[in-house]
């Protein structure tokens, strides 16, 4: 850990993603001032969700290119964008459809950005440390989330939105330096052809890895958004619950970031998967406020060792000459379950409450796990995320 904390590559890509993520997680007050301009729910709704239709569909064209050309490009690129379009929300005086312009703008800029940024730490992290190195880096944007959305509404609230807009670019302006200061990365010089996004993960196996991510994504969209709902229908403050997810979460990736290397990446997501199901089915019995306590930790232990976990598995699989691709498809598919299962989620809890639904989510995760167990046991290929097995891949690219 001393060594990635101690090279100045890695510390730039985690500021510039730091400041990434204080853009995205201060837009959690964008909402106000829509409706403060004259906007309705259905408003908001197109508005915050149009960011994740180009986040994702953004992927297949942007991820080849980002081995093909370099990541810095897309990382300096992406970070300017997210930043300057803020300002252009300062133009309207009342609300208008033309914001979801803006939004699918900045979606794109968001995937360029982070699927740049992610591929670059793992261009510069050891094989035998690369969950380790995921996780470190992954703490940029668990700080962000918690100071981000602390500041924008201080400086909406205080100095009105001229303010908070220009908060949002001195965020982006602010990455766009530390990215600046980057190392180029050299263009791809395997001679290896660049297959494209649908065609890597068709034949490179990683259909089943998408799979548990976006079955990750879908508990991971459970949790953090019907939780504080369950929690305030029951009387009991929710706060606690995140406190302990963060304090968890990221003392998981910086006490235990060793061992999601040491240990194998399969068996270790198989049992965060069986974990899941333990604590959607938990959350469903929730009674009192101290319990909010130990799903939160138990939450961002999870989450701490599976998400670093999953990516370095599927990386683990790749070549230099389609890392980015790689990546993306990871990103993509965790990204494709938060979003798309959230509708589901909020479907069956309307239908028949939330604790019913936190149950089902339960019981759905466990019946996964049973049969992505079945799958691994009869693999061939089981052991192949076994840390050096990874190395003898990078050797041999």
């Amino acid at each position: 850990m001393a060594n990635l904390l101690c090279n100045t590559q890695f510390l730039l890509i985690a500021a510039t993603n730091l400041c990434l993520f204080l853009v995205v997680s201060t837009w959690s007050f964008l909402p106000i001032v829509i409706v403060e301009l004259g906007g309705n729910s259905i408003d908001v709704g197109l508005v915050m969700g149009s960011i994740g239709v180009t986040s994702l569909a953004a992927l297949p064209f942007i991820a080849p290119l980002i081995d093909s050309w370099g990541r810095k490009t897309f990382i300096v690129g992406g970070i300017l964008v997210i930043g300057l379009t803020n300002a252009l929300f300062m133009l309207f005086d009342s609300y208008s459809p033309l914001m979801i312009f803006i939004r699918l703008l900045q979606g794109a800029a968001f995937a360029a950005c982070f699927n740049g940024c992610a591929t670059a730490v793992v261009d510069i992290v050891p094989p035998d440390r690369r969950a380790q190195g995921i996780g470190l880096f992954g703490i940029s944007g668990s700080l962000a989330v918690s100071v981000g959305p602390y500041l924008g509404e201080l400086f909406l609230i205080h100095w009105g939105r001229t303010a908070y807009f220009s908060l949002l670019i001195a965020f982006g302006l602010t990455g766009f330096f530390t990215a600046l200061l980057m190392r180029s990365t050299e263009k791809r010089t395997s001679q290896k052809k660049i297959q494209g996004f649908f065609l890597t993960a068709l034949n490179d196996g990683h259909i089943g890895p998408m799979l548990m991510a976006a079955v990750f994504g879908s508990g991971f969209a459970a949790m953090n958004t019907f939780f504080p709902l369950l929690a305030k229908s029951l009387g009991i403050q929710a706060g606690l619950f995140f406190v302990f997810y963060g304090i968890s979460l990221l003392s998981v990736r910086i006490f235990a970031g060793q061992l999601v290397d040491k240990v194998n990446r399969d068996r270790l997501i198989l049992a965060c998967l069986v974990g899941f199901g333990v604590l959607l089915v938990s959350t469903s019995q929730l009674a009192v406020r101290y319990e909010t306590i130990l799903l939160g930790s138990f939450f961002g232990i999870l989450q701490g060792l599976s998400y670093p976990s999953m990516m370095a598995r599927m990386v683990d699989r790749a070549g230099e000459h389609n890392r980015a691709v790689v990546v993306s498809l990871f990103t993509g598919s965790f990204g494709v379950g938060l979003n798309v299962s959230v509708l589901a989620w909020g479907v069956i809890a309307d239908s028949n409450g939330l604790q019913f639904m936190f149950l089902m989510g339960g019981l759905a995760v466990f019946a996964y796990a049973f049969i992505a167990l079945c799958a691994y046991m009869v693999s061939p290929a089981a052991e192949s995320a076994l840390p050096e097995r990874a190395i003898l891949e990078t050797e041999r690219d």
